[in-house]
């Protein structure tokens, strides 16, 4: 065995596969969001969920001190909406939901068009761990369609998920 630094780090968590979602707030009329894939669920009874969110991001602070945030799961169709959210394409756009038209929450919280799940949550706890805050969510309304297939990312790649079995 040898000892795990920081890149045999990366490189360990790489090979597992997460779902796309985008988390996002609305504070003081400004929305803001970022691509996650740090996304769990954490109870059935009650409802809850968590993320990790870098603590040197503006949404962390949004998300700390509004005490609400909304989660979208991205469908394999929204690959650019993933990597839009993850900050790819900064240098020409100064809003990240410039052109598109969302629903938003009862909290205001914005909601991705067409994403294949939402939910929205009010913050239960935050905990500090290292450069990240998690936030433990109290999931109050949601939805989802089955019709779609979820967006991936798996070692460094974006993906779609291809079941090898019927429900």
């Amino acid at each position: 065995m040898s000892e795990v630094d920081g890149q045999s780090f990366k490189n360990i968590l790489a090979c597992w596969a997460a779902g796309i979602t985008v988390a996002s707030v609305s504070a003081n009329r400004d929305w803001q969001a970022i691509t996650v894939n740090s996304f769990a669920s954490v109870s059935m009874v009650p409802p809850l969920i968590c993320l990790n969110v870098a603590n040197r991001l503006d949404i962390r602070k949004y998300m700390a001190s509004e005490g609400h945030f909304a989660v979208s799961i991205l469908s394999d169709k929204q690959l650019e909406l993933g990597k839009r959210f993850a900050g790819y394409f900064d240098v020409r756009l100064n809003n990240r939901f410039d052109g598109m038209t969302c629903k938003t929450t009862a909290m205001g919280d914005p909601i991705i068009p067409d994403a294949m799940a939402w939910l929205s949550c009010t913050v239960e706890k935050q905990i500090n761990f290292g450069e990240n805050t998690m936030f433990v969510g109290f999931v109050r309304e949601g939805a989802w369609t089955d019709d779609k297939t979820p967006l991936l990312y798996h070692n460094r790649r974006w993906g779609i998920f291809q079941a090898t079995e019927d429900k």
